[in-house]
């Protein structure tokens, strides 16, 4: 019978200007992403990152901005999960002709994403969109001469955050500008009060 569903409904249709906002806010953030991806695939192609991982993401900030999920801690903890999970799992030989020991590419795939999603889970940093970099940097390039290349490597985590820290400042900016709409709603999964009195009575 669950597969019936329930009563619930998803999420309440916004307003034009509300829209018109969220038009503004993406736009300009994703822009200044673009941007900042040109100069850096240019100049060192050992820090590649591909721009469009930012889609989703900005789709939850700006449009579903009270969600857990899109705020700062999850991002940057979410973000570096993946890649290391994609990282880890790239050392499992690769079924190739010339390896016959080694798994398939879709096992390989299948798995980091899988281990992906449930060590989000388990740490409590889920950020959906994070997920698919756990499927990129597993998952090689096939070169003219047969061999396998990776694009995404050390140097793209250090691009990611780089990345990260823009959005999460431009998101900062622009969606406290309106007075509907407050981000974040946390950085440490703690209040500021919380966090004071840490240092207070350590």
């Amino acid at each position: 019978k669950k597969w019936r569903g329930t009563n619930l409904q998803g999420p309440a249709r916004q307003s034009f200007g509300e829209s018109a906002f969220i038009v503004f806010g993406v736009f300009f953030t994703m822009l200044t992403v673009l941007k900042i991806a040109k100069a850096i695939n240019s100049a060192d192609p050992s820090f590649e990152f591909n721009p469009a991982w930012y889609g989703s993401s900005l789709c939850i900030i700006f449009a579903l901005t009270p969600a857990p999920v899109g705020q700062p801690l999850q991002i940057f903890a979410a973000h570096l999960w993946n890649m290391l999970v994609g990282l880890a799992l790239r050392q499992i030989p690769l079924e190739l002709n010339s390896v016959s020991y080694g798994i398939p590419l879709i096992w390989k795939q299948a798995l980091s994403v899988a281990i992906g999603v449930a060590g989000q889970a388990k740490l409590g940093i889920l950020h959906p969109p994070a997920t698919g970099l756990s499927y990129a940097f597993v998952t090689p390039s096939k070169l003219a001469d047969g061999s396998y290349s990776y694009a995404y490597s050390w140097g793209t985590i250090a691009s990611v955050y780089l990345v990260d820290a823009a959005v999460v400042a431009l998101s900062v900016l622009i969606l406290n500008l309106s007075e509907a709409k407050q981000y974040p709603l946390f950085w440490f999964g703690l209040e500021w009060g919380d966090i004071c009195s840490c240092f207070v009575y350590s």
